[in-house]
């Protein structure tokens, strides 16, 4: 692959090109956002599988979903993409279906690994490769009414409690002479 930019990382070649086009595609989403319906077109593909994922852990979780719609809509002062309607959201499942849309994450990693574990040739077939892994990557992202969602949830309370104490406890473990390890900067 000597006509493409290559960028090491963990002993493993990434394509700079790669990476730039997608962050190109995501910066170009964000700035689409002065827009309602370039917004909403650029975005369908991530605001489909954003609200599959809440419709998809809802199902999981109880929450009976009634709702689906990728049909954007004005907003007050904003906009909303799409939604699910949930019959039974309770303490028990709110924090997992607010931010079901994390779930898009790994698969975004999954399809970046796949899509370079090929030695892609940078062209259209990975220009539109690059497109879903930017609309998967936007459609990650929670909206703020799904955080608010997931914070009614003393599930996620806790959860969060928990992490902050095992990271504080491996922050000051004791190292082999008994002290706390010192912080450096690189």
């Amino acid at each position: 692959m000597s006509h493409a930019w290559v960028l090491e990382a963990g002993g493993r070649g990434l394509p700079l090109g790669y990476l730039a086009g997608t962050a190109a595609l995501l910066w170009v989403m964000n700035q689409a956002r002065r827009s309602f319906w370039l917004c909403a077109l650029l975005a369908l593909p991530g605001t489909l599988c954003h609200e599959a994922c809440h419709w998809l852990i809802g199902s999981l979780l109880n929450g009976q979903p009634t709702g689906f719609t990728v049909i954007p809509r004005r907003e007050g002062r904003g906009f909303v993409l799409g939604s699910v309607a949930l019959q039974n959201l309770r303490w028990y499942n709110a924090f997992f279906i607010g931010l079901a849309p994390l779930l898009l994450l790994p698969l975004a990693y999954g399809l970046f690994l796949w899509r370079l574990g090929g030695n892609p040739e940078l062209g259209w077939a990975e220009a539109a490769m690059m497109y879903l892994l930017a609309n998967l990557l936007f459609g990650a992202v929670p909206s703020w009414p799904d955080f608010r969602i997931a914070a009614r949830s003393p599930i996620g309370w806790l959860l969060l409690g928990a992490a902050l104490v095992l990271g504080w406890m491996k922050v000051t473990k004791p190292n082999a002479a008994g002290r706390a390890p010192a912080i450096q900067a690189h």
